[in-house]
């Protein structure tokens, strides 16, 4: 299989900023139950009241918490610029759900973000070459991507119903990433050593464009990150409509 047959499922998290970071390890952790093909002594740990498979093994569990928090660093960049733009443009409710100073929860400006994480799992192919030298490529044969969308409930009446919200969205992404998983087997590579895991894995956080030194670059770029900052509070608005929290 090459790379561009390998298959991409794309899973949904939803989150307060105080439970993004569990979620999305339990996430990430029953990916890795279903696809760590090692024996492995059966340990869960609770998620919004859920009882998730949580792989232990140091190397997975040290690769997982990095890249939550890489991910967990750029949510948190994302909501500051959120408040500060929403500040610039008026002082609308800083608040992504519900409005502070009167705003209607459609005119509240900032205080939640998206990012994604993705899981790549990869085999070892033999590199192929005319001349003598050889060597192994890692090629994907299977991405799972966790788009993560994140609300910042004010009031205790917002916090349930995020609440309520984030424990209905990871019961219905645990239940998907079960079924894909389960459904989609006849892609995984055939298992050709006796290593305690036999496919190589990655872990990559979607990263935010870096400007360059050029003023007008600059100024282009920061209206491209305004744009794009709305078009993502809209999107995240759109979300907690859709889950019933306004």
């Amino acid at each position: 299989m090459d790379q561009r047959g390998a298959p991409e499922f794309i899973l949904e998290a939803f989150a307060d900023p105080s439970s993004v970071r569990d979620v999305v390890r339990g996430i990430l952790h029953t990916i890795f139950f279903l696809r760590y093909f090692s024996t492995v002594l059966p340990h869960t740990r609770d998620v919004l009241g859920l009882e998730l498979p949580y792989v232990r093994d140091a190397e997975i569990e040290t690769l997982i918490d990095q890249r939550v928090a890489g991910l967990v660093r750029q949510l948190e960049t994302e909501r500051h610029q959120s408040n500060t733009l929403t500040d610039n443009r008026g002082g609308f409710g800083l608040a992504l759900l519900g409005g502070g100073g009167g705003a209607s929860p459609s005119s509240s400006g900032g205080g939640g973000g998206r990012g994604q994480i993705t899981i790549q799992f990869l085999e070892k192919r033999r590199r192929k070459t005319w001349y003598a030298m050889r060597g192994d490529d890692e090629v994907p044969w299977e991405s799972w991507t966790i788009k993560v969308t994140v609300a910042d409930p004010r009031t205790e009446g917002e916090r349930a119903k995020v609440r309520r919200a984030s424990e209905t969205t990871l019961h219905n992404t645990i239940m998907k990433t079960v079924t894909l998983a389960n459904s989609h087997k006849d892609h995984i590579p055939p298992i050709t050593t006796s290593d305690s895991n036999p496919f190589p894995y990655q872990i990559h956080v979607g990263g935010v464009q870096q400007s360059s030194g050029h003023q007008h670059r600059q100024q282009q770029q920061q209206q491209q990150q305004q744009q794009q900052q709305q078009q993502k509070e809209a999107a995240v608005k759109g979300w907690a409509t859709r889950m019933g929290i306004y």
